[in-house]
């Protein structure tokens, strides 16, 4: 770029099989991301994005990466150059640490999904209703079963949910595609900037919060739920997180259809590793749910017994109806004249002793953890020049105390692990899919 002098070059990762990347320091600390796609399609594809992005940083309350500069490679492909904007990812860990921040990403992606779809449609980004993202999870499920791969737990798990047609009645919105927590910028307390856009589109709101349902703690998930119903002028429905949880899970799917597309064991291994964890959790939730029903249900016939006991007793002193009770004048004649005789009770009321009553586990010591996969996963093939940049496949942060955002790809096809089956891995579902109630539903 005219006036911009490099000093420092590194490879970086566009999180796309057919675009090369780098990261450029130049002579003013400056930090730039340069993306060059490798053939024409590739390259028409990076325009649309490119299209839609700019049409969103004239209506977004925050920055998004703004293309700077572009070059002729030759054959019509074109590299894009973007600055990336100052800051620090969000990191999902501490999240529930800082109130301020949770309630600042409610209010982020309340602005995106209120944005008004025609604004990308101009840019010719894909349009998905209702019936299509339901369909293309259903493609998922039966892709994922016919691997024999997948736990049947997981199976049925998901299936229940898309065969409930009551979750899948929402009105498309504006969607990032893969937003999760290291795509979020903070300055401060507050978002600043979202990076990564290469899946955006029109489709399921509920995708842009999958990361949170799956990987974050339920107060954390309260918090920014909360602060996105009251920022969304549009009508937030009920089954949004129940929708994001089943995006969440089947993140994991999707990485290991990859895997077998590309022929690569490793990917698939990784896959079925948290597909097994994932399995292990619903069904340690599920034997809690029992035994809790379990318990509730002795408690309850115990309490019946007891009273039943109390009500038919004959020997009740108390009981006016009783004819043999002591305040029959005759009892005390019928036992030799005295009349402690007939205050002497006859039998015990049958109930458990309380202590002696079943006691189910506590379900949160059912959460699986997730150690067969590094917290960071693909991202840590990051490699940027400079200690304090890294890239994204649309911006790169520049922060002293921590560092840049790693890259990690997404989309319905993925070209590397997502961030959400990352978030997935990370924190398993902390909420159920047939339970969205654990995480209050949205205001409005």
């Amino acid at each position: 770029m005219p006036g911009t002098r490099p000093v420092a070059v590194g490879e970086a990762r566009s999180g796309r099989d057919d675009v090369d990347a780098a990261v450029v320091h130049d002579d003013e600390e400056g930090v730039w991301l340069v993306l060059a796609p490798r053939t024409p399609p590739a390259s028409t594809r990076l325009a649309a994005e490119t299209e839609a992005v700019r049409l969103l940083a004239g209506v977004l309350p925050f920055d998004v990466p703004r293309p700077r500069a572009d070059v002729e490679l030759g054959d019509g492909v074109r590299a894009v150059v973007f600055p990336a904007p100052r800051g620090r990812p969000i990191d999902l860990t501490r999240l529930a640490a800082s109130p301020a921040v949770c309630r600042s990403v409610g209010r982020t992606v309340a602005a995106l999904h209120d944005v008004t779809t025609a604004v990308v449609e101009r840019a010719g980004v894909r349009v998905l209703d209702a019936a299509e993202v339901r369909r293309r999870r259903l493609d998922d499920l039966d892709q994922g079963a016919s691997t024999g791969r997948v736990p049947p737990v997981l199976l049925q798990r998901w299936e229940e949910v898309l065969d409930d047609t009551t979750l899948w009645d929402f009105s498309p919105t504006v969607v990032h595609g893969d937003l999760v927590a290291e795509r979020l910028v903070v300055t401060g307390e507050e978002v600043t900037a979202v990076l990564d856009w290469a899946d955006v589109h029109v489709g399921d709101p509920a995708q842009d919060l999958a990361w949170l349902a799956v990987g974050a703690e339920p107060e954390t998930v309260d918090l920014v739920m909360e602060s996105y119903g009251a920022s969304r002028h549009g009508h937030v429905d009920e089954e949004l997180l129940a929708r994001a949880v089943l995006h969440g899970e089947m993140a994991l799917v999707r990485w290991l259809l990859h895997g077998v597309r590309a022929g690569d064991t490793a990917v698939q291994d990784d896959a079925c590793s948290m597909l097994e964890q994932l399995a292990g959790w619903v069904e340690a939730e599920a034997e809690a749910r029992r035994l809790d029903q379990e318990r509730a249900t002795t408690e309850s016939d115990a309490d019946a017994d007891a009273d039943a006991g109390d009500a038919d007793d004959p020997d009740d002193p108390d009981d006016p109806d009783d004819p043999d009770g002591a305040s029959d004048p005759d009892d005390a004649d019928d036992n030799g004249g005295d009349p402690d005789v007939a205050n002497v009770a006859n039998g015990t009321d049958g109930a458990d002793d309380a202590d002696d009553r079943l006691d189910a586990d506590d379900p949160d010591d059912a959460d699986v953890e997730a150690g067969a996969q590094d917290e960071t996963g693909a991202q840590d093939e990051t490699d940027a020049a400079g200690p304090d940049a890294q890239t994204t496949t649309h911006g790169a942060t520049t922060d002293d105390a921590e560092g840049g955002v790693p890259a990690v790809d997404a989309g319905d096809d993925p070209a590397g692990r997502s961030g959400t089956a990352d978030a997935t891995a990370r924190g398993q579902s902390r909420a159920p899919v047939d339970e969205p109630a654990r995480s209050p539903q949205p205001p409005g």
